[in-house]
């Protein structure tokens, strides 16, 4: 999956950012052709190979913090 490593992010998750999935906070939000995602550290493990699959980008990745 492609990163924007070197980068400082465009932006900070805040609480108002939630998974799309299930409405948890979100920690990562990724990019495809289509627009782009929130997901929760727990989605976004479970769906990481299918994001890379479709060639997606992480924006920003904030489950370290």
């Amino acid at each position: 999956m492609k990163a924007s490593l070197g980068k400082k992010p465009a932006r900070s998750l805040t609480s108002a950012d939630v998974c799309d999935r299930c409405s948890a906070r979100a920690k990562v939000e990724t990019v495809m052709q289509g627009g782009s995602l929130l997901w929760c550290a727990h989605h976004f493990a479970s769906f990481q190979d299918a994001l890379n699959a479709f060639g997606a980008t992480v924006l920003v990745d904030e489950r370290r913090r």
